[in-house]
Parts: structure tokens; sequence; C-alpha cells
């Protein structure tokens, strides 16, 4: 690529111009893609209901940054987000899902109450983003919106079906928007990171149910950090993922493509 070539500015602001909301970006995965997308040339409000280390977060990215109270279940927190975005920066033509929840409870004691609570902020709090940026997405010619599900959405696991269940509802909640948005311009993927060293991936209602043993960890061999996932959506949320839409992204470290097979697992299975 060449000086004068018109993507070289790429390199370094391939998000100039772009203007996101970023849901649940007070902490963890949030809060690495709301730092990502800044450094890549974006300017991002950050929404959340953790009032304080939001605003820390925005606060540390300076101008090209602002926090809204943000509840993905309250509407007029959407509406509040969006005008603030608009009158801050303009029309948002990015919008990352990422707030969510985790509850771990065995299937048979896991209440409909548990799955109504995780549905309305997991994937409920989806719908409702997308809903609010559609009208100035349009009118911005378009945009990427990116649903953050979990590897959780595609396969179960112990402990957590509520958590599973909204995860899956989200993902499709992801293709169907894309299939019908796509006549606007906007692009709609779902990402699916498997754990990630986060507050919440290390609170007491993960490590009821994540093993501590470290043959259980992926082929690359470690669990994933935020700022592996900020990569990811920072791709998604760009131009030079323009083709890319209603599409599961998995960053796992390589978990869905199966086990590695140990010799100590081989002593086992010959006993």
């Amino acid at each position: 690529m060449t000086a004068t070539d018109p993507r070289a500015h790429l390199q370094h602001n391939p998000l100039r111009h772009k203007i996101a909301i970023v849901s649940g970006g007070a902490r963890g995965i949030g809060a690495a893609i709301a730092r990502r997308l800044v450094a890549d040339g974006a300017e991002v409000v950050i929404g959340d209901v953790l009032d304080n280390p939001g605003r820390a977060v925005a606060e540390s990215l300076g101008p090209q940054a602002a926090y809204a109270h943000l509840d993905v279940t309250e509407h007029q927190d959407w509406r509040a987000a969006v005008e603030l975005a608009r009158a801050t920066f303009g029309n948002p033509n990015i919008l990352v899902c990422n707030a969510g929840v985790m509850f771990s409870s065995p299937f048979e004691k896991t209440t409909p109450e548990d799955f109504r609570r995780l549905f309305e902020i997991n994937a409920l709090g989806a719908v409702q983003g997308i809903h609010a940026v559609l009208d100035p997405m349009r009118a911005a010619g378009g945009g990427s919106v990116v649903v953050v599900s979990s590897v959780g959405g595609a396969v179960g696991i112990e402990g957590m079906s509520a958590y599973c269940a909204s995860k899956a509802a989200n993902t499709m909640i992801a293709r169907s928007a894309a299939i019908e948005l796509s006549q606007y311009g906007i692009r709609v993927n779902s990402i699916h990171p498997s754990r990630v060293d986060t507050p919440m991936s290390n609170s007491d209602a993960v490590a009821a149910v994540a093993s501590p043993d470290t043959s259980d960890l992926p082929p690359l061999g470690r669990i994933a950090e935020p700022e592996d996932v900020a990569a990811l959506v920072a791709f998604l949320a760009g131009d030079e993922s323009s083709f890319i839409t209603g599409d599961q992204h998995f960053i796992d470290g390589g978990r869905q493509a199966g086990y590695k097979y140990s010799a100590t697992a081989a002593r086992d299975f010959r006993r």
C-alpha cells in the first residue's frame, strides 16, 4: 500500500468518522471495546448502569467519548443514549450490544422468572438497542450492529441453561435483523466468545460451573482477554467487513474445533 493509496489512513484510523454506542461499556469486554473503537478513530457513547465506572472509562478516553446511563431494558434510556450520541458526535453508525448478565443454577432449580430476567437483558436488550438506532443509522446511510452473544449461544453449558437460552435468542435476533435491515445498508453480526478474563467471568456465578482443570483450556492454551474480543468487534464495525452480515463469529481459542487428546487421558482410558 503506497502513501497515496486512498486506503492508507485506514492503517491508523480505520474507524475515522464512525460514531458508536456500546452498551455495558463500564468494565470488562465493553470497556475494552470502547477503548479499541476510540483508538481506531471512532467517537463513542458508553452506556451502562454502573455510572461511576462508566464515567471513568469515558473520561479516560477524552473528547472522543461520552457516558450515558443505560439500562438496556428501558426504552427511554436507549432514546437518551442515541440523543446524546447525535447531539455530541452525530448519527450513530455503530452499535455494540454488549450488556449482559450471567446466572448459574441447576436446570431443575432455574425458574421461569430466572429465564425471563436473562431474556429481558441479554436478548430483548439487544432488540431495544437495534430499534433505537434504526432511524439514525438509516439517516447516516447505514451502519454496523454487533451483538455480543457467547459460545453458550451455540452449545449448552451445565448449570447455565437460562444464560445459554438467552444467548441463543440474541444470536437469532441478530440473524433476523441482518436479513431485514440489509435494505438500509445496516449489517448485523453476532460474536461468540468463550470464557474471557473479566469480572463477570471470574464471579461466583461462573466459578460454580467452570472447571479449574487446565486440561479443559481450548487448543490455544488460554482463556480470552477482553482485548481479543474488542479486536473482532472493531473489524466487524469497520468498512473492511462491508460484505459480512448475518454471521456468527466464534472467538474461542479453538474450543469449537474439539479437545486435545492428552497422554494422561490416554492412560486413563486404557484403565
